[in-house]
């Protein structure tokens, strides 16, 4: 039981951090203050609102669906969690590197296209947040399967990682509605700092999906790095 609780406590945990850090509400506030430049505070707001609900909206669909998915294109976990991972840490380079997802984005678009794309996706539910969210509800399930848990305490532990996306968007929602006090405080050069941290934590959490699903797809690496320690 108390193995069961340490795992539940963990999931969630990287759920929260996970996708918090890849949505990096605080990298996207100055880049959604250049995208709304032409509207008022109160359309900026409204817009806001309508890409991290539409965000959330589609975070949810991928990590309810992402299961059934995976049977009907045959993707095992483990491929997902190296594809995944590899996805994520290109994004983590791009993060550490200054490089902006929003380097294309036409500013002129039309007010109510801009707060679905590029607002809501890609910049806050990108393909790395995707990806994430259904590996993290997959995880659940195999977790589940392993510990020969019942349906109930799966469906438990799957909804543990939506409140987990529910908390993390909601943190993100909080620091982007209030994007015109953030940017006054943290300014370029803050937002540019706090993205580069977000960066590395994200680098490791790819790292670790990478070895995870590394290690369950080649289980003979286990025990050559176990055989080399020992040596």
């Amino acid at each position: 039981m108390a193995l069961d609780l340490a795992f539940d406590y963990t999931l969630f945990i990287q759920a929260l951090v996970g996708v918090f850090v890849i949505v990096n509400p605080f990298g996207n506030v100055p880049l959604f203050i250049s995208l709304t430049t032409k509207m008022t505070s109160v359309e900026r707001k409204a817009a806001i609102v309508k890409s991290v609900v539409i965000a959330t909206a589609i975070l949810l669909v991928f990590a309810l669906i992402g299961q059934t998915l995976f049977s009907m294109l045959h993707v095992t976990l483990s491929s997902l969690r190296i594809a995944g991972g590899f996805l994520l840490l290109a994004i983590a380079f791009d993060m550490l590197m200054g490089r902006s997802p929003a380097s294309k984005i036409d500013q002129d678009e039309e007010r109510e296209a801009v707060a679905v794309t590029p607002m809501a996706t890609p910049l806050i539910a990108g393909p790395g947040a995707m990806s994430t969210v259904m590996v993290l509800m997959n995880e659940a399930h195999v977790a589940a399967v392993n510990k020969q848990m019942g349906s109930v305490q799966e469906t438990e532990l799957k909804l543990w990682i939506i409140v987990a996306i529910l908390i993390a968007m909601g943190a993100a929602f909080i620091v982007l509605i209030n994007s015109e006090r953030v940017y006054s405080f943290i300014r370029k050069d803050g937002s540019r700092v706090l993205t580069k941290v977000m960066g590395i934590v994200l680098a490791t959490i790819a790292i670790e999906m990478v070895v995870s699903g590394l290690h369950e797809a080649f289980p003979v690496l286990i025990g050559t790095a176990t055989s080399a320690v020992g040596l």
